[in-house]
């Protein structure tokens, strides 16, 4: 999460969903973590339908995609993706409490579909950024821990719970040494050439108290960024590593 921090989760879900649709073997839906997988097994019955009620969404039609999506649920109740991109587009409409609810039936269906364990992962994980987005950190951490359940060799998604162990402002979800234990498994799973998850490792330690270490691999991970990430990240990356150095773990959640 904290490669992508200052962009609204369900937009980039939408983004992936228009390629998808502008190019069925579109390469950014393919690469993309989550959601490329999750929108190229829609189904097939009703999938004119739901194309076009996301149409409808991105151009802000949203009631108007909202009804033909029910109405493709109305067909077919036990489908998983109608409910997934139901629950994008109720976030459209500033309905996230409801989205929330929304995403757990998809999830619930999804699970009875006997999808595979890596997609159950991707909608766990969906599910934990959109309550991010709402505050609600004690139900992502229990969506992120199912994720990391199911696909545990997942660097992305034990980053993502790594950084909310970290960073989070909620006291009750915190815990800086389970957070380092996490993050340095990330670290490894990708050959610690990530600078994403560094800089969460450095979280962790910050959390946890251990200031040298956070200032040691706050350090690693800016060593780390690539050029086309060095602009949009590495000035809060510094402002992390001068927290560190002054003893001041980063919250950010």
């Amino acid at each position: 999460m904290n490669n992508k921090r200052s962009v609204a989760f369900w937009s980039a879900v939408f983004l992936v969903l228009g390629c998808y649709l502008i190019s069925a073997e579109s390469a950014f839906a393919q690469s993309r973590p989550g959601w490329g997988g999750i929108w190229q097994q829609r189904m097939t019955i009703g999938q004119a339908q739901l194309d076009t009620a996301f149409k409808l969404a991105e151009s802000g039609k949203v009631n108007e995609a909202l009804a033909i999506i029910d109405q493709v649920i109305a067909t077919d109740p036990n489908n998983w993706r109608s409910y997934f991109l139901k629950s994008a587009v109720l976030i459209l409409a500033r309905r996230g409490d409801e989205a929330l609810k929304v995403i757990d039936t998809s999830i619930n269906l999804a699970r009875r579909s006997n999808v595979s364990s890596d997609l159950l992962a991707e909608l766990y994980e969906s599910k934990a950024r959109s309550c991010i987005d709402y505050g609600h950190y004690g139900e992502a951490r229990k969506s992120l821990e199912q994720a990391v359940h199911l696909d545990p060799s997942d660097p992305s998604t034990l980053n993502d719970l790594a950084w909310m162990l970290a960073t989070t402002k909620d006291a009750r979800v915190r815990n800086g040494r389970r957070a380092v234990t996490i993050a340095t498994k990330a670290c490894t799973l990708s050959n610690w050439d990530n600078a994403f998850s560094i800089d969460t490792l450095a979280a962790a330690y910050a959390a946890a108290g251990n200031f040298s270490d956070a200032v040691k691999y706050q350090e690693m991970a800016i060593s780390r960024l690539k050029p086309e990430d060095r602009n949009a990240q590495l000035g809060g990356m510094q402002r992390r590593l001068q927290q560190y150095v002054l003893g001041q773990p980063f919250t950010g959640l």
